[in-house]
């Protein structure tokens, strides 16, 4: 049986690999992010927390991105398409409106960490400030009601989005915020494998581009070394793997 350290290290491996997995689609889709953002302590010195661990931060947010309104890739003529459960959010009125997101990213099972849906501790309004798409306070404290009840705020100008990301989606979650967006590792798998059949541009010759991050160029491995032959939800289960196993394969 393995030790709790080794047990906790294989988490915290499995956590890196299901944020590498999320902050790779969110960028193939026109999002520009900040990935592990740090909500500070007042304090310089740090508190115990509820399992009596030092705390040195209030909170993490996975990820943190933005995509504009006209956002679009185009190879040759073609334009590449988006994944629809993000493009939709910026769809009807809400087409001329930047996209902010907050990303919380789950190995397993989604989920919302407790300083996320906890009002009094007000995490949400220091995120929104950095964001910075509005100085007025009230406008601040406004859209962290309408994200802490719906987990999502439409302004005038801009939309906030919350979304979980995770091997599977929480129906306690869809129940309790009716405007959440949960996205598993399948749907990211198949979007994936979707955009490289649509675009061989992507991997010319078969190669795979040294610039791209560590999950994005084994992906593009596993597709052009056979993945393309084994199909769209071979894809799906492909992401499953990497994010639990760390192998494509």
């Amino acid at each position: 049986m393995p030790f709790p350290t080794q047990q906790r290290t294989s988490g915290q491996e499995r956590g890196r690999r299901a944020e590498d997995v999320a902050s790779w689609f969110f960028r193939l889709n026109g999002f520009l992010a900040i990935p592990g953002f740090i909500v500070h302590l007042d304090s310089a010195s740090s508190h115990q927390g509820e399992d009596g661990e030092p705390r040195i931060a209030r909170t993490e947010a996975d990820l943190m991105a933005v995509r504009f309104p006209f956002s679009r890739e185009v190879v040759g003529s073609r334009e590449m398409r988006d994944a629809q459960e993000l493009t939709r959010l910026q769809s009807g009125d809400n087409e001329r409106k930047p996209l902010f997101v907050l990303v919380e990213v789950k190995a397993s099972l989604c989920k919302m960490n407790g300083p996320w849906t906890n009002q009094q501790a007000a995490n949400m309004q220091r995120v929104l400030r950095r964001l910075g798409f509005t100085r007025d306070e009230r406008i601040i404290h406004s859209a962290a009601a309408a994200l802490y009840e719906h987990a999502r705020w439409e302004g005038g100008s801009v939309l906030v989005q919350y979304i979980c990301v995770g091997g599977q989606k929480s129906s306690e979650l869809a129940t309790m915020y009716d405007q959440l967006i949960q996205i598993d590792w399948r749907q990211i798998g198949e979007f994936m494998f979707e955009r490289f059949s649509s675009h061989p541009e992507k991997t010319p010759s078969g190669l795979v581009h040294d610039q791209w991050p560590k999950f994005g160029r084994e992906f593009g491995r596993w597709f052009v070394g056979g993945g393309k032959q084994r199909g769209q939800m071979e894809a799906g289960r492909a992401v499953e793997r990497y994010v639990r196993d760390g192998r494509l394969q």
